[in-house]
């Protein structure tokens, strides 16, 4: 029997809070995130992180891809594994756009998606967007593959095309100000 592949964060704790060191306000700093358990013909692997409510044009917080396989994961602060590529956040820059607090203390989900895919590279340079990454990474199934997803699973119908992409996994996390005190 074969593990299920996994990622996580031993800085984010999916039950708690994401602490102000990977947020705004805090620290902004990149968060440690490893994997295990790729499946065995993964060639490269994706990491993406959205905010789930996000805006269609504020929704893409961070997007490395071309990771190698070999790599166990990213260390808090960086730097990505070498060979990885950073792409463009919905903010305009090719790098980790933190958290951001609400002022009005609303909590805010992040998710983190880890791509386990067949291709060893997606052949896009830096900084290319998650639309230009999901064109590369579309691939027509075979019909009798797999069965198209329910309309009401935003991120399986997001996914289900993606035909490189031979498994996904994700963990959450969550963000808000502290409600005792005022937003600055």
């Amino acid at each position: 029997m074969t593990a299920e592949m996994k990622v996580f964060s031993t800085g984010i704790d999916p039950e708690d809070w994401i602490p102000q060191r990977f947020a705004q306000p805090g620290e902004g700093m990149i968060p440690p995130i490893s994997w295990l358990h790729l499946p065995e013909h993964t060639k490269s692997l994706i990491l993406l992180m959205e905010h789930r409510s996000g805006t269609a044009s504020q929704r893409v917080h961070w997007l490395v891809y071309d990771i190698p396989p070999r790599a166990s994961g990213i260390p808090e602060g960086g730097p990505i594994p070498e060979g990885a590529q950073t792409g463009k956040n919905d903010f305009g820059a090719s790098s980790y756009h933190p958290p951001v607090a609400s002022p009005d203390h609303e909590l805010q989900y992040y998710d983190f998606h880890l791509l386990a895919c067949d291709l060893p590279s997606l052949g896009l340079a830096e900084g290319a967007s998650w639309a230009a990454v999901k064109e590369k990474l579309r691939k027509q199934r075979d019909p009798g593959d797999i069965a198209p997803p329910p309309a009401d699973d935003p991120q399986a119908v997001e996914f289900h095309p993606l035909g490189h992409v031979i498994d996904r996994a994700e963990f959450s996390g969550h963000f808000a100000l502290d409600t005792d005190k005022p937003a600055q």
